[in-house]
């Protein structure tokens, strides 16, 4: 695997910049890590070593910030659907979350009603 990693980075290396930038999704998406590949806890440090340490703080920062911002949006999307549905349409969203429910096992419903018991106690 030493040897994969050796010539990736070299790859890398000698490639030139203007190849890399015009390739505006490899910059993006990290490399999928396999479980003997490092992959772990710290395993993002290896990836954003180029960076100092400030700068990895900035660009974490903005990554949870755009995130936040992704999971803000389909919510909203979201809720927009449920506002603007139909009662046929609740009906049969109704119908279809039951019919999953229906589908958990037993003991896993119990699990969860249990928690559902606990999260709504008068307090």
């Amino acid at each position: 695997m030493t040897r994969v990693k050796i010539l990736v980075l070299t790859a890398s290396l000698l490639a030139p910049l203007s190849l890399i930038a015009a390739a505006p999704g490899m910059a993006q998406a990290p490399a999928a890590a396999s479980p003997g590949d490092g992959a772990g806890r710290h395993h993002g440090r290896q990836l954003l070593s180029f960076l100092t340490p400030e700068q990895r703080v900035a660009y974490r920062m903005q990554i949870r910030k755009e995130a936040r911002e992704q999971r803000r949006a389909f919510r909203k999307e979201h809720f927009q659907k449920l506002a603007a549905m139909t009662e046929g349409d609740r009906q049969k969203l109704k119908a279809d979350m039951q019919a999953r429910w229906d589908a958990i096992p037993a003991d896993r419903k119990a699990r969860i009603q249990e928690r559902l018991a606990h999260r709504h106690k008068p307090r």
